[in-house]
C-alpha cells in the first residue's frame, strides 16, 4: 500500500494549492477527485462564468459600437459557439492544472474517498453524475496510506425545501453554467454574487431576465450606493428586479412571489428559474465520523491553522464554511499545505481580516475592508468613474468608487466601474499593510489609466487634487 506525507480530498483550487505546496517542500502527496480536476471553481464557477462574461462583454460592445463611430448593421449571438468557447476554455484550465500537479508529481487518483481510521482512504473507482450528488462506480478499488488527511471537498448550491427537484424549469448554477441552449426567458432567485453574474451574462446574450430577492435590495451585503446602482444599471438593461419579495413556488416555469412589504401575490413565467441563494459545503459524513472529526452543518471545524481536532486531520476551502472564494481557498491551502510540512517550526495563523471580493458583473463591483459601523472620525469619499480619464477614453463612465478612511489610513473600499476588480488590490495591500494614504497620493500613477483613481481619491481627501473638481 503506498504511503503519503499527504492526502487532499478534492481537486479544487484550495486542494491542488495544499498538494503542490507540500511537493515543493519535499513532501509526498496524492490528490482523489470524484469529479474533473479544478473543482467548482475550474468546472462550474469562476472560469466558464467569466467566459460566458467574455462574451456578454463582446455583445454589449457590439451594441454600443456606434459610439466609438463603428457602425454595426447586423449581429447575431449564436449561443452554440459561446457554450464551445466556454468549454474550450475551461479544459485548458483542466489540463494546466493536471500538468501543475504532475510536475510537482503529486499523484492523482479518480473516484470516491473513503478515509478509514486507521488512517487508510479506500478509492472506489467511479463519477459524479451532472447533478453532482449521484456517483457511478465501476466496481474497482485501491486503497492508499496518508500521514496527514486534508480535506478540500468543496460546496454545492443550496437549495428551497419548497421547490421540486423534479421540475425541468427549476435548475441550480451547476446546470445552467453548463447549458448548450440559450433560454428565452431567466427567473433568478436570490440578487447575490451568483445570481447578479448570470443576470449579467444572460441579458446581454439575449435572455429575458428577472431577479427575485428576498432581501430589501440586491448586493445586501454591500454598501447602499453599490445596490442602488447596480440596480439601475441592470433595469436599464431590461432585467426586472424584485426586492423585498419571497418566491413561493415554482410549477413548469410558473413562479408564485409574494411581496413581503404588501402581502399580494403574483405569478411570473420563465423557460428556467435559477436558484441562486448560497452554497453549502460537501460534508463527508461518514468519512469524518470514521476519522472522529467534529463538524457542523456549516462545515468542517478548524483552527487559525487549518487543522481540525485531530492533528492529522485538516480541511479548506469551501468544506470549512470559512469562506467560498477561491483565492481564500487557495491561501487556506498553501497555509495548511505548510503547516503540515512545518515539523516542530512555528505553525502559520489563517488571516480573514483583507479579503477583496468582486461580482463580475457589466460593470464590475469591487470591495475590500471593513466599513465601520460608527461615522465620527470617519472620512468618506465619493469619486465617480468619470472623473478618470481613462474611462473617459474608452466610455465607461458608468460607477464610483467610495473610500473610508481614519487618521491617514484606509479602512474600506467599495466600487463600481469598468475593470475595478484590477484596481481593488492596490487597496487591499494598502488596508493590510497600514499604509498611509499621504504615501500612496505621492506615488505617481501612470496616465491615463483606472489605477490612478486611487491617487485622484485620496488626494482629494487630502485637499490637493488637481486633476478634477467635483
Amino acid at each position: 500500500m503506498k504511503t503519503y506525507d499527504v492526502v487532499v480530498i478534492g481537486a479544487g483550487p484550495s486542494g491542488q494549492s495544499c498538494a503542490v505546496r507540500v511537493a515543493q517542500q519535499g513532501g509526498r502527496a496524492a490528490i482523489i477527485e470524484r469529479d474533473y480536476i479544478g473543482g467548482i471553481c475550474t468546472n462550474w464557477g469562476c472560469t466558464p462564468s467569466k467566459s460566458m462574461i467574455e462574451s456578454a462583454k463582446v455583445v454589449q460592445m457590439v451594441k454600443e459600437s456606434e459610439k466609438y463611430g463603428v457602425d454595426v448593421d447586423l449581429y447575431s449571438v449564436n449561443f452554440s459557439n459561446v457554450a464551445k468557447r466556454r468549454n474550450r476554455v475551461v479544459e485548458t484550465v483542466r489540463e494546466e492544472i493536471t500538468d501543475l500537479l504532475n510536475q510537482h508529481h503529486v499523484d492523482i487518483y479518480y473516484g470516491q474517498a473513503e478515509p478509514q481510521e486507521d488512517r487508510s482512504i479506500l478509492i472506489r473507482e467511479g463519477k459524479l453524475d451532472a447533478d453532482g450528488e449521484t456517483m457511478h462506480f465501476t466496481g474497482k478499488t485501491e486503497s492508499i496510506r496518508a500521514k496527514n488527511i486534508v480535506f478540500a471537498t468543496g460546496s454545492q448550491p443550496l437549495e428551497l425545501p419548497s421547490f421540486s427537484k423534479d421540475d425541468p424549469s427549476i435548475i441550480s448554477s451547476n446546470r445552467l453554467i453548463s447549458i448548450n441552449a440559450l433560454p428565452k426567458s431567466l427567473t433568478i432567485i436570490g440578487g447575490g454574487v451568483i445570481g447578479l453574474e448570470f443576470a449579467t451574462i444572460f441579458t446581454n446574450l439575449g435572455s429575458q431576465v428577472t431577479i427575485v430577492e428576498f432581501l430589501e435590495r440586491v448586493a445586501a451585503g454591500m454598501d447602499v450606493d453599490i445596490s442602488a446602482t447596480i440596480t439601475g444599471i441592470l433595469e436599464k438593461k431590461g432585467v426586472t428586479v424584485y426586492t423585498s419579495h419571497e418566491a413561493l413556488s415554482v410549477e413548469k416555469g410558473a413562479i408564485t412571489i409574494r411581496d413581503r412589504r404588501s402581502g399580494k401575490v403574483k405569478t411570473i413565467h420563465s423557460d428556467l428559474v435559477l436558484v441562486a441563494i448560497g452554497r453549502k459545503p460537501v460534508i463527508l459524513q461518514e468519512s469524518l465520523e470514521n476519522l472522529k472529526v467534529e463538524y457542523t452543518k456549516k462545515g468542517i471545524m478548524v483552527n487559525e491553522y487549518m487543522q481540525t481536532n485531530q492533528p492529522d486531520v485538516w480541511a479548506i476551502g469551501d468544506a470549512t464554511g470559512q469562506s467560498i472564494l477561491a483565492h481564500v481557498g487557495i491561501q487556506q491551502g498553501i497555509i495548511c499545505g505548510e503547516n503540515i510540512m512545518a515539523g516542530k517550526k512555528a505553525l502559520r495563523k489563517m488571516d480573514y481580516s483583507v479579503i477583496p471580493a468582486v461580482i463580475y458583473s457589466i460593470p464590475e463591483v469591487a470591495v475590500v475592508g471593513a466599513i465601520p459601523a460608527e461615522e465620527k472620525g470617519v472620512q468618506i469619499v465619493k469619486i465617480p468613474f468619470s472623473v478618470n480619464l481613462r474611462a473617459t477614453i474608452e466610455d465607461y463612465p458608468e460607477g464610483f468608487i467610495k473610500l473610508w478612511m481614519s487618521e491617514g489610513r484606509l479602512l474600506a473600499v467599495q466600487a463600481i466601474g469598468h475593470n475595478v476588480s484590477e484596481i481593488i488590490q492596490e487597496f487591499a495591500n494598502m488596508i493590510a499593510l497600514k499604509t498611509p494614504i499621504e504615501d500612496v497620493a505621492a506615488i505617481i500613477h501612470a496616465h491615463p489609466s483606472y489605477a490612478e483613481i486611487a491617487r485622484s481619491a485620496f488626494n482629494h481627501a487630502l485637499g490637493k487634487a488637481v486633476d478634477f473638481t467635483l
